[in-house]
């Protein structure tokens, strides 16, 4: 797994996820039109991981059928290369140069986020067809900006996305946001309040499906913990035990593994070299 592969001019190259960022693009689409790339902090990490989970698969099912090994290389620039690969496509395919523009899509229009009557308190909404359109305007109460004909087709809407976000940001304004998320979902919107990390364990969804589980341990007590996001249906939870503590398992090791008996155990605690404190703590 390295950072830009075991050949070619940048094979000695340091590499890791801010690097990947910017020399695949990903960067240089992220944030908004008057302002610098933004470095999407940290995506391509997970990305160098997956591929080689999926190349590592992929070469264990060719071992199993032809008996043969073989050397996978996953370099971590081509996995992110490889998720970025829309803004290649688009300029050989079409010369279309794909460029930042904030919280807004290639498709539906408008799309941003809204602040929301108190402090950090933003809604995102996407506006992707006509008929969502359409449900806006009935649910803002048909005021006459919204009556404009040019504003009923999703290419005027795009010309006409800053008048549009404006009043937008003016109604959201006076309006509780989980209230307003309610209103715009029964309407079939795409909308969802924007969350602090710090609330993803409260969460009524992840809450209903146990995403998080309840570990104790012996020094820091009690805390939920994100599970793995895939489920099977013999494994009911995915933490058996808390994480051990410094030195827990190091006289079963000693002796179940490596046979060393009391006498000997003795002589490495005496000597400082196992325990379970940190020396000097």
């Amino acid at each position: 797994m390295p950072a830009f592969g075991l050949d070619g001019p940048w094979r000695d190259r340091t590499g890791f996820a801010q690097t990947m960022e910017q020399i695949s693009g990903l960067a240089g689409v992220t944030g908004f039109a008057d302002g610098p790339p933004v470095i999407p902090r940290g995506p391509c990490d997970p990305l160098a991981g997956m591929h080689a989970v999926l190349a590592l698969l992929v070469a264990l099912e060719h071992r199993r059928r032809t008996g043969e090994g073989q050397l996978v290389e996953s370099t971590m620039v081509e996995a992110a290369l490889n998720a970025a690969a829309d803004q290649v496509l688009e300029w050989q395919a079409y010369g279309q140069l794909v460029e930042r523009d904030g919280n807004r899509g290639p498709v539906a229009a408008p799309q941003n986020l809204y602040a929301c009557r108190g402090e950090e308190q933003w809604l995102a909404l996407a506006v992707v067809t006509d008929e969502h359109w359409r449900a806006l305007v009935e649910l803002l109460g048909r005021p006459a900006w919204a009556a404009d004909p040019r504003l009923a087709t999703r290419a005027g809407r795009r010309a006409r996305h800053d008048a549009i976000d404006a009043e937008l940001s003016r109604w959201c304004a006076a309006h509780e946001r989980d209230a307003l998320v309610a209103q715009l979902l029964a309407r079939g919107l795409p909308a969802a309040p924007v969350l602090h990390p710090r609330e993803a364990a409260s969460n009524p969804q992840m809450l209903a499906r146990g995403f998080f589980e309840a570990e104790t341990h012996p020094v820091t007590g009690t805390h939920e913990l994100p599970g793995l996001p895939m489920r099977f249906s013999d494994v009911e939870r995915w933490y058996r035990s808390p994480a051990p503590t410094l030195g827990e398992h190091t006289e079963e090791v000693l002796r179940e593994l490596l046979g060393l008996g009391d006498e000997a155990i003795a002589e490495l605690r005496a000597a400082g070299i196992i325990g379970e404190r940190p020396d000097g703590a």
